[in-house]
C-alpha cells in the first residue's frame, strides 16, 4: 500500500480577480478559483479588500490553505487571474 504525502497547511495572502458573474458569493469565487489547482485545498478565505472594476472584483484576502509537498505559494500566480500571493 502506498503511503500519500501530507499537504501542508500554508497562510497566505493574495490578490485575485474574481468575475462579477461567478456563481454563489465571493467567497465561493474565491475558493473556486484557488481550488481549481491541483494540490490545493483551501480551508479558510477572510476578504480583506475589495475594489470594484468594470468586469471584475479585485479581492485581498488573507486565506488558509492546504498545499501539496510538491506546490510552493509562488505557484499560486500561475492561476489566471491571481496577481499576487506570498506567505503571511
Amino acid at each position: 500500500m502506498a503511503v500519500q504525502p501530507c499537504h501542508r497547511a500554508t497562510d497566505i495572502a493574495l490578490r485575485l480577480a474574481v468575475p462579477r458573474d461567478a456563481a454563489g458569493d465571493l467567497h465561493a469565487g474565491v475558493r473556486d478559483k484557488l481550488a481549481g489547482r491541483d494540490g490545493v485545498d483551501v480551508e479558510r478565505v477572510d476578504i480583506v479588500a475589495l475594489r470594484p472594476r468594470l468586469n471584475d472584483l479585485t479581492v485581498e484576502v488573507d486565506a488558509s490553505l492546504r498545499l501539496a509537498p510538491d506546490a510552493e505559494v509562488d505557484d499560486l500566480t500561475e492561476i489566471v487571474g491571481v496577481h499576487e500571493a506570498r506567505p503571511r
